[in-house]
């Protein structure tokens, strides 16, 4: 089963500061610093940005998870109160489709997982000749989130 068959892969913003001049508008933006290796977001390390236009779609929801498409490729799940900040262009949100009933803390397991990192990285491999350090869209969306999940019950 493909990521993208249960989720929706959302791209983050590219925020220019100062857009609206006028606009008292202040948001909270991801930094790499703020997603943790051990899957969860630390909410000290965001930064404040002004007056800048985003999605709604790009700001963070509960129960989303949010992907670093660079290098260390981490990924990391939205907890309550944990809402409404920015992801930036170098993240993506994965949001799990309204009608399925799956946990997404399932994805954040898979794509920091050995298993989930070899089958990501594969196909980037297969492609370029290279080990990856960063992650197309394309690849997080048709990683095949599936496949081996019975080999340790086989013989």
């Amino acid at each position: 089963m493909k990521l993208k068959e249960i989720a929706e892969i959302i791209k983050g913003a590219h925020l220019i500061e100062g857009q609206n001049k006028d606009s008292k508008c202040k948001q909270k933006e991801l930094t790499m610093v703020s997603l943790e290796p051990i899957s969860f977001i630390d909410e000290r390390k965001v930064i404040e940005v002004k007056d800048c236009k985003c999605e709604s779609n790009q700001l963070t929801r509960v129960g989303d998870v949010v992907v670093s498409l660079y290098y260390p490729m981490i990924a990391c799940y939205v907890e309550e109160g944990q809402d409404g900040f920015v992801v930036p262009h170098y993240m993506a949100v994965v949001r799990i489709k309204e009608d399925l009933d799956i946990d997404s803390r399932f994805i954040v397991q898979f794509i920091n997982s050995v298993r989930g990192r070899k089958a990501l990285g594969k196909e980037i491999t297969k492609s370029y000749g290279v080990v990856p350090t960063s992650l197309p869209l394309n690849y997080l969306n048709n990683v095949d989130i599936r496949e081996h999940e019975n080999i340790l019950l086989e013989g």
